[in-house]
């Protein structure tokens, strides 16, 4: 089982990765490695998912530092409601 710190530390590796491939520059190497098109919409469509997933990520680093994690679990998961982002 992984301890707090290190789930942290993951789910910041993946906030970082969020935001390099939505820079010009990791956007270009995603197009050159055929991960995604190289189009206006497949961009803008990319970088909302993106967010999305930087603000779960965040919630759950939050959760994690405040000891309630265990609550987190419980009501939260991606696409869903959560008490961190709406009352519930």
């Amino acid at each position: 089982m992984i301890d707090r710190q290190g789930a942290i530390a993951i789910l910041q590796e993946h906030i970082n990765t969020y935001r390099y491939q939505t820079t010009d520059k990791g956007w270009e190497q995603m197009v050159r490695t055929g991960i995604v098109g190289n189009t206006i919409p497949a961009k803008i469509d990319f970088i909302a998912e993106a967010e999305k997933q930087i603000q779960a990520y965040e919630m759950a680093i939050k959760a994690l530092e405040s000891g309630e994690a265990e609550t987190f679990v419980d009501r939260c998961y991606l696409g869903s409601p959560c008490p961190y982002q709406m009352p519930v």
